[in-house]
């Protein structure tokens, strides 16, 4: 609750939305209705729990295994519980589709224990679950195909496929298969600070630098001084 979209960030995304040709996503490990009331913008596609829940414009798009998902993933959750409650700071945040263990707050000497015991509990469900690492969590959710990679990859061909050239920006190891997949499409991998994941193909220090490349960008786009042409 303590992470926000602060104003300038807020009206930044608000005018690249607003730009003509450009489509903004906002693609995050947070459960789909945290994110959309964090963000609060309309007209965006949102991807959820890391992928597995997505809104294109205000309509929400489901998998088809997203009930069996669901029950997988309270029968995981009830076992991460009980370890994450053998170490105090840490909780499980359960989801519809996913859950977090978060460790921000344990004992800096306890945390490589609590890994491991987290591992092992998770041990019995591997070929079922995707298992990464986030800033200070450790996040598991059901192996169905869908990622931040798979989202980036609907939404493009949503959009009308080559004729999109994908931009994606991240900070951490789980934004790693969303950069693939931008490249992939010819797009463009952009990691920001220390712990971007080796599959950028750019690096920016901080979010303020990313902030001022797109609000370069949104301004020769909206000059014209950018041609639109057909993406191959």
């Amino acid at each position: 609750d303590l992470a926000v979209l602060g104003p300038r960030a807020r009206r930044r995304i608000e005018r690249l939305a607003r730009t003509p040709a450009v489509f903004v996503g906002v693609l995050s490990g947070r459960r789909i209705d945290d994110l959309k009331r964090a963000v609060g913008i309309s007209g965006l596609y949102y991807a959820g729990t890391n992928g597995l829940e997505l809104d294109w414009w205000g309509v929400p798009v489901v998998h088809v295994d997203s009930d069996r998902a669901a029950r997988l993933v309270v029968m995981v959750a009830d076992r991460v519980r009980r370890t994450a409650a053998r170490y105090s700071g840490a909780w499980v945040e359960q989801k519809p589709l996913g859950l977090t263990v978060h460790y921000r707050h344990v004992q800096p000497n306890r945390i490589g224990g609590l890994r491991e015991e987290v591992a092992a509990a998770l041990a019995p469900f591997s070929g079922r679950l995707r298992v990464l690492d986030g800033a200070m969590a450790i996040e598991a959710m059901p192996d169905v195909g869908w990622s931040k990679g798979s989202a980036v990859t609907m939404f493009v061909e949503h959009l009308g496929g080559n004729t999109v050239l994908p931009c994606y920006a991240g900070d951490d190891a789980n934004d790693a298969d969303a950069m693939i997949a931008s490249a992939v499409l010819g797009g463009v991998a952009i990691g920001i600070g220390p712990s971007a994941p080796l599959a950028a193909l750019y690096n920016l220090p901080d979010p303020e630098a990313l902030g001022c490349c797109l609000d370069a960008l949104q301004g020769m786009l909206a000059t014209g001084s950018i041609k639109r042409t057909r993406w191959k």
